[in-house]
């Protein structure tokens, strides 16, 4: 049986990419409610309730995209690191291979 774990920086760091791209365009998503509340602002006092929830629902909603911005952002940082840490592990584990063949 085989239990070899076999990694590949390159698709950590292409992972780390698309999540990051993820991050920055949740970023922009939120740009578009002020031409949202700018519609429901032209509907005039009789809408008022409407208005004040539609406020609401829209912080609520860039709130959730900034979240999520962040959780993406950190995933592609995590997954970087671990890229990295990968590489440096090999590296030091071909060292030491390397080490103890040379001794004999």
């Amino acid at each position: 049986m085989d239990n070899r774990i076999v990694i590949d920086p390159a698709n950590l760091r292409d992972a780390a990419r698309r999540h990051a791209e993820t991050a920055d365009y949740l970023r922009t998503v939120p740009s578009t409610h002020d031409a949202i509340q700018d519609s429901l602002d032209s509907l005039g006092p009789i809408f008022g309730e409407l208005r004040e929830a539609a406020r609401e629902l829209l912080e609520q909603r860039r709130l959730c995209y900034d979240q999520q911005a962040d959780e993406h952002a950190q995933m592609a940082d995590n997954l970087h690191r671990s890229a990295t840490m990968w590489e440096e592990h090999e590296a030091q584990s071909a060292r030491r291979l390397h080490a103890v063949t040379d001794e004999d």
